[in-house]
């Protein structure tokens, strides 16, 4: 009786060691796995700020004022080059001719 228990007993530890085992490289690996999404996402982060930084760079008025200045030829807009609405010549149009009623649809033959 008391050969049979410890058979139970051993068989039973054996069976639990080997799903420990098991379990304990499952974890290394899913450990292993959340490490390299932790870098995935300190790397992400990092090229989120220097795309941030670049972005306030090339968005600066001055530089943007200097390049257009440059390339295009551009100024600003002074003030005798603004007009008044008033200044603008009125030009009178007729409304357009309504369009002529459209003849009913001829009927269709028996």
């Amino acid at each position: 009786m008391m050969r049979g228990s410890t058979v139970l007993w051993v068989a039973l530890a054996g069976v639990l060691g080997i799903g420990l085992f098991g379990l304990k490289y499952e974890v290394q690996a899913l450990e292993d796995r959340l490490a390299s999404i932790n870098h995935q996402i300190r790397t992400g982060q990092e090229t989120i700020h220097i795309l941030k930084a670049e972005w306030s760079f090339l968005n600066d008025p001055n530089r943007l004022r200097e390049l257009a200045e440059r390339h295009l030829a551009m100024r600003p807009v002074l003030p005798n080059q603004l007009g008044h609405v008033a200044a603008l010549p009125v030009v009178e149009h007729e409304p357009p001719a309504a369009p002529a009623a459209a003849p009913p649809p001829a009927a269709a033959p028996p």
